[in-house]
């Protein structure tokens, strides 16, 4: 079902917001309720009519034209055709308006038919109802969307759209909760839970009228996870005012619908274009393929050619008709018009030029752009998205060609830049392992290992509690009896591991949905990393049963009771990807205020208090441990907590709650705020969970290895995870020599130690510089041996961090394009742009792969981009230009559809150029006997329906249809590929062949045509001889069946369709001739 916005598929396809002009920046905005006249400041706000179309009755012509424009050929063909309408043109003016006509009114009908269906989707949007809450009746009303105003109160109902971004005041339910499914805003299916303010959530339909306060936001913006706010209550709905921040968590969005919840209410912020969805309403980065770009160059070089021959032919007949004209009495010089004047030589070559500019117009084909556009969408629709080699059954997701522009650019690829996580595994994370208080625990075997001992001829003994884990559920493959059940408390260190259990059970801002018992109940959590380790504490006996804004209801199972525990949660500093860790601040039952803390290990070891004799106990043991789990290619995260002391956390809540109402930088300032209170920790231990590869990842990197495509993995993991899970995925194998470039080093980390950092920071650099000029020097005795060896880069992320530099950056990538894999690890989004952008600069055709809203900036500024509609949601796949389910179906992508697709459409291209050059050559050879007079051999009718009917059909079929080996080959055969990345069939030498027998072939045929029809003998009753109309008729039909001969020698495998265009098309010829 399509979404109230966007059509199914288009995300922020809202084109009338590109015509809007920015905005300077803008005051805060001010909602108040009830809104009187003195304070009615939201009717200086957006209304919410909305309208997605491009086009108006009035704007349509102009606006359409205006785009159809934008391609230099038309304008070409315009000049043409208004040029036949001088007294200089040497054919009818319908023959040049006909084609222009027909090519601009089917992409003009194409562009009303799309923005009438807009139109009808915003008739539709724009008249949905609503109730509106009266101020003045005090009862709430009906009214349509767009007549929905800011400050409006309104209610939703289950499974309806919200229309317009509202603050949540309240629900139906004692929790202040709510279920909103976000999938046509950012294209993610699972539910989100939203929550109200305490100080709200009793509202009801009969209390709404004592809901008073001002709503203090920032203005209109494009950021949908974020959000800046503060909500100033008053009486009656609290004793005092009071302001409270609002977090992104209080606001529902429009595009979103409501779940699994009764009704809501809500207080209208944003309206519509001023909503975010609408905000975000901006067009993709514009990508045109390496063959489009050539093109383009080639029509230019056909431009400069048609003036070579017009300024050549009007220059000679200019310079005849001065000197020779006079001498040929029978052409009556002395009564001739002025295009023909002996004593005007000038004007005679600027007529003649505006005669040969009409005359060898054919030169430039135009049904270009438009057979291009047909024969790609056709490949993008049938070919690509009902290929069921691409469909992936369970998730019934098939593959997505969401642009056709870059059909032939996924046969052209050299290198491949892929995210791992849900790209190349399956973002199903299951709890396997962890290490507390110095410990071990967990007996399983993991892919990665199984993977990797299979290559290396080992076998691994399973453990028998694999076979029959009594434990195991979804999110949880944690087997080990010292754990199980009550048989923690008999451990070593039963205090340590009771926290470690509690933290994951508090840390975190899931919600518990369902009854109170373990199998039925359900996490609603914002990762699956997230839902591993909630699930993994109600296994292990602390069972989060309930949770409100401010409590959490924990059922803890310890050895002398089951009890149900409650913790009032204090604040929560949530996870980001500068801070790299979450903490939680509770106030336990006995009163006292502890800190939770779990992140990356760096971000943990750096506020580890020092002066703690455990610490120092755990950090290397545990780090060991962390590595171990590493290697078996396991996310680790590490957990840690704190006391607080009641009188130093009053005075950092104070300023905590201070930063939460600014509105400026907000952000910053809460994270600034909480460096103050995560430090001084102390170590529990880590957690270890599995993200198993994706069906078929490794068979498919050999795959793409063997059609000469690189392969860059960014991951965030830590280099030793990265290298086994490269190993496991066929990225790297024992064949390849291993460079591994770090910039650490035991120098590195003392100066880091002392705080010298600046000369960290030039010891990493120059340590990194010459491990890169070694990798170098390697590699180019390699070649001059000619050992025919690959390689494998693997760089951590401080190391990266110095590659991307501006000194050394030409240096990585000169070292990294020699390899057939690069891990890249540590990396964050920002680096993963940069990364691919420089792999760009050295003219390679780029594929950026990912999942995640992480991937979006790699996405997008790869040549081609391609998402992955997995557990992350849709982020990555609305940003890209193909859709897919699974990693593996890039080899059908790419070595069928993209190999097909470039070999297709180059064929047709160079046989359009081909035929035109050929037909214009023939026109220019036959003016040249005429001395350039503007003497056209072939009647007009004729050269009107060349391009658009006689020769329309062929070029067509062979973009759609042709092919040279089945389907299977080209996966059996991958080094069939290289021909695209090579460029065989566009090539200038290709180019120049297609030119070079177009000129041929014009040449004999004028040559054999006029000297075969030169007869002064009469076969026919009349007793006239052969003239110059029937020449021209039969070179006509000669043209027609040459260029049909010389693409049937070109195609590879015939079809009944092939031999109805070209047959047809020479019978239809002969027959209208």
């Amino acid at each position: 079902m399509p979404g109230p916005d966007v059509e199914q598929g288009q995300l922020f396809s809202c084109p009338k917001f590109l015509w809007r002009p920015r905005q300077k920046a803008q005051p805060d905005r001010l909602v108040r309720f009830p809104a009187t006249e003195h304070h009615r400041l939201e009717r200086q706000y957006a209304g919410n009519r909305t309208t997605t179309t491009k086009y108006n009755l009035l704007t349509f012509i102009p606006k359409s034209l205006f785009e159809q424009y934008r391609r230099v050929a038309n304008i070409y063909f315009t000049l043409v055709a208004a040029l036949s309408l001088t007294d200089y043109s040497p054919v009818r003016p319908w023959t040049t308006f006909l084609p222009l006509a027909i090519v601009l009114g089917v992409a003009m009908i194409k562009e009303a038919v799309e923005d009438y269906k807009r139109y009808r989707q915003d008739v539709e949007v724009n008249n949905r109802k609503v109730q509106v809450y009266n101020s003045s009746k005090r009862e709430f009303e009906t009214r349509t969307w767009r007549h929905v105003s800011v400050g409006d109160v309104i209610i939703v109902h289950k499974d309806e759209y919200l229309p317009a971004d509202l603050l949540f005041l309240s629900a139906e339910n004692p929790e202040g909760l709510c279920y909103i499914e976000t999938m046509q805003l950012d294209g993610e299916t699972n539910l989100k839970i939203k929550k109200t303010l305490d100080e709200t959530k009793d509202l009801r339909h009969d209390s709404i009228s004592d809901f008073k306060g001002l709503v203090t936001c920032e203005p209109p913006n494009s950021r949908l996870y974020q959000f800046t706010g503060n909500f100033e209550a008053h009486p009656p709905l609290v004793p005092n005012i009071r302001q409270l921040p609002l977090s992104p968590a209080a606001i529902l969005l429009r595009g979103c619908s409501l779940r699994n919840t009764h009704r809501i209410f809500g207080l209208v912020i944003y309206a519509g274009h001023d909503t975010k969805i609408f905000m975000n309403a901006t067009q993709p980065p514009s990508k045109r393929s390496r063959i489009e770009r050539s093109v383009d160059r080639i029509i230019f070089f056909m431009f400069g050619l048609l003036f070579s021959m017009c300024l050549t032919g009007c220059i000679y007949f200019a310079w005849w008709t001065a000197n020779y004209m006079p001498q040929h009495w029978y052409l009556a010089p002395n009564e001739a018009p002025r295009e023909y004047d002996s004593a005007q030589p000038g004007i005679v070559a600027v007529t003649n030029f505006i005669t040969a500019f009409i005359l060898y117009g054919y030169l430039i084909p135009i049904a270009l752009y438009v057979s291009m556009e047909m024969v790609k969408i056709v490949q993008s629709l049938c070919f690509i998205g009902l290929d069921r080699s691409m469909y992936h059954a369970e998730t019934d997701t098939p593959a997505v060609a969401r642009t056709s522009n870059l059909n032939e650019e996924l046969g052209m690829v050299n290198t491949i830049l892929s995210d791992k996580t849900g790209t190349l595994t399956r973002n199903v994370m299951e709890y396997f392992k962890c290490s507390i208080a110095g410990e071990a625990y967990g007996a399983g075997i993991t892919e990665i290992e199984r993977n990797n001992a299979e290559r290396r001829g080992l076998k691994l003994d399973v453990p028998d509690e694999e076979a029959d884990n009594k434990y195991r559920e979804q999110y949880f493959n944690f087997y080990d009896d010292r754990l199980m059940g009550l048989e923690w408390a008999k451990q070593p260190h039963p205090d340590v591991i009771c926290q470690f259990f509690r933290l994951l059970a508090l840390c975190n801002t899931a919600i518990p949905d369902g009854p109170p018992i373990p199998e039925q109940m359900h996490y609603e959590a914002e990762s699956p990393d997230e839902a591993a380790l909630v699930v993994a504490a109600k296994v292990f006996g602390f069972f989060m049963i309930k949770r409100t804004n401010t409590i959490i209801t924990l059922r803890e199972r310890l050895p002398e009771s089951t009890r149900d525990v409650e913790y009032e949660v204090l604040n929560i500093l949530e996870f980001n990807s500068t801070r790299k860790r979450m903490s939680v601040i509770v106030r336990t039952p006995e009163d006292k205020i502890l800190l939770y803390c779990k992140g990356a290990d760096t971000v943990i070891y750096e506020r580890l208090d020092r002066k703690h004799k455990v610490n120092e106990e755990l950090k290397e043991v545990t780090l060991q441990h962390m590595e171990e789990f590493g290697s078996a290619g396991l996310r680790t995260l590490c957990l840690a907590y704190t006391e607080l002391d009641p009188r130093f956390y009053d005075e950092w809540n104070e300023q905590f709650i201070e930063a939460k109402l600014s509105l400026v930088d907000r952000q910053a300032r809460v994270d600034a705020v909480g460096e103050q209170v995560e430090k001084n920790l102390q170590l529990l231990g880590c957690t270890a969970i599995e993200d198993k590869l994706q069906e078929g990842v490794p068979q498919c990197i050999k795959t793409l290895a063997h059609a000469g495509i690189r392969l860059w993995v960014l991951t965030g993991d830590k280099m030793e995870t990265a290298i086994n899970i490269g190993y496991a995925c066929s990225l790297i194998t024992d064949d390849m020599t291993q460079f591994q470039l770090t910039g650490s080093s035991a120098e590195v980390e003392q100066l880091e130690a002392e705080s010298r950092m600046e000369e960290a920071t030039q010891l990493s650099a120059q340590r990194l510089e010459s491990q890169l000029i070694k990798v170098q020097h390697t590699i180019a005795e390699d070649q001059q041996a000619k050992v025919a060896t690959s390689y494998a880069l693997i760089i951590d992320g401080k190391a990266l961090l110095y590659a991307l530099s501006p000194r050394l950056r030409q240096l990585f990538l000169e070292v990294g394009v020699k390899c057939a894999a690069v891990l890249c690890c540590r990396v964050s989004p920002l680096q993963k742009a940069q990364v691919t952008a420089l792999v760009k600069t050295w003219g390679d055709t780029t594929l950026a792969i990912g999942d995640g809203a992480n991937d979006v900036g790699m996405i997008q500024k790869a040549h081609i981009g391609v998402g992955i509609s997995g557990q992350e949601g849709m982020q990555a796949a609305m940003a890209s230009d193909f859709t897919i389910a699974q990693f593996r179906f890039l080899t059908p992508l790419l070595l069928v559809h993209g190999r097909l697709s470039y070999k297709r459409i180059t064929r047709m291209i160079s046989f359009l150029f081909y035929k035109n050059l050929f037909y214009g050559s023939t026109i220019f050879v036959y003016n040249a006997f005429t001395l350039f007079s503007g003497q056209p051999i072939y009647n007009d009718f004729y050269m009107t329906l060349f391009n658009v009917i006689f020769t329309a059909a062929a070029p067509l079929v062979i973009g759609w249809f042709d092919r040279d080996l089945d389907k299977g080959c080209g996966l059996r055969f991958p080094f069939l590929y290289k021909e695209g990345q090579q460029n065989l069939y566009f090539s200038l030498p290709a180019i120049v062949g297609w030119l070079g027998t177009a000129l041929l072939h014009a040449a004999l045929v004028v040559a054999m045509v006029l000297t075969g029809a030169d007869s002064i003998d009469s076969d026919r009753k009349t007793g006239r001889i052969w003239s110059s109309p029937q020449d021209g008729v039969i070179m006509f039909t000669v043209v027609i069946i040459t260029v049909h001969l010389q693409l049937s020698m070109i195609i590879d495998q015939w079809m009944w369709m092939h031999h109805v265009a070209i047959w047809g098309s020479i019978g239809e010829s002969g027959c209208l001739a």
